[in-house]
């Protein structure tokens, strides 16, 4: 019987989580430059786009230690267009992400393009059908991949590995660098803002980069999306939360978890869902 813990805490520090106990990360962090998530970044002493980063870098950090040696890290960000000094640009989050991944002591990995299929393929920003002043849209956000060192290494014929087995179609499916099949969701909580991702994400993420028992954790939980996938798919779920509001949500969602059996609470999984209940 698996588990959903959750913590309350700043996930630059991570309080519980013993140095090389999580098998992957999962994660969507607050996305720097956009103005829902500028009064969490204040609060952290963090006005500029360096130091907004400078507070992300912080829990890549902590991530690596965290992890195990060949531990994978999986991060969905997405970049910003905001003015600033009255002029109009594209804050690249995925650049600095993986920058300060890397200056944490990950490999940078290939990564995945979600594109979101949502999103009007018409839409666009600036001078209409006259060049040479329109946008192209932003309408694809990165799921970052890194590891901890060398690749890790399993003991032969692990049965944990070998019941985590996905299908040939999956495998075409998942490993495309372009994912195009994954609608997005409506953000926001109530009265909090989350980056909330749709379940689909995590579902394939920890399916694809860990094994039956493993431990998955998410430093940024929000609404749970990551912890609920894990669960239900078998792993030991971890969650850390600084907002107190989602941190009480987070647990009392936890305590309807069922004693006997392993499905988190029902949520719309979309196709994932029903491709799961014809397996």
């Amino acid at each position: 019987m698996t588990s959903v813990r959750v913590i309350h805490g700043d996930a630059r520090e991570m309080p519980g989580v013993a140095e090389e106990s999580v098998h992957l990360v999962v994660t969507s962090p607050p996305y720097p430059m956009i103005p829902q998530w500028d009064p969490l970044f204040e609060a952290l002493g963090a006005t500029t786009f360096p130091e907004m980063h400078r507070v992300l870098g912080a829990a890549w950090k902590r991530c690596h230690d965290v992890l195990v040696p060949g531990g994978i890290l999986a991060v969905n960000v997405g970049d910003a267009l905001r003015s600033h000094a009255g002029e109009f640009r594209l804050w690249p989050n995925h650049v600095e992400v993986q920058s300060r991944c890397e200056a944490a002591g990950f490999r940078s990995l290939p990564y995945i393009l979600w594109k979101k299929p949502t999103n009007k393929p018409n839409a666009f920003l600036g001078s209409g059908f006259l060049p040479p002043n329109a946008y192209v849209t932003l309408d694809c956000e990165f799921i970052l991949l890194f590891r901890k060192g060398k690749l890790r290494r399993l003991p032969p014929n692990d049965p944990n590995r070998t019941a985590s087995r996905f299908s040939r179609a999956d495998r075409d499916r998942w490993f495309s660098q372009v994912w195009s099949d994954v609608r997005g969701v409506r953000q926001g909580n109530g009265s909090r803002r989350s980056a909330a991702f749709p379940p689909e994400i995590p579902d394939r993420l920890v399916r694809m980069f860990s094994c039956l028992g493993e431990t998955v954790l998410d430093p940024f939980a929000g609404t749970g999306t990551t912890l609920w996938s894990a669960h239900h798919w078998g792993r030991e779920a971890i969650g850390v939360e600084i907002d107190p509001e989602l941190g009480r949500a987070l647990e009392e969602r936890v305590a309807s978890l069922s004693s006997t059996t392993r499905e988190a609470p029902p949520v719309d999984r979309g196709g994932g869902a029903r491709r799961r209940r014809r397996a």
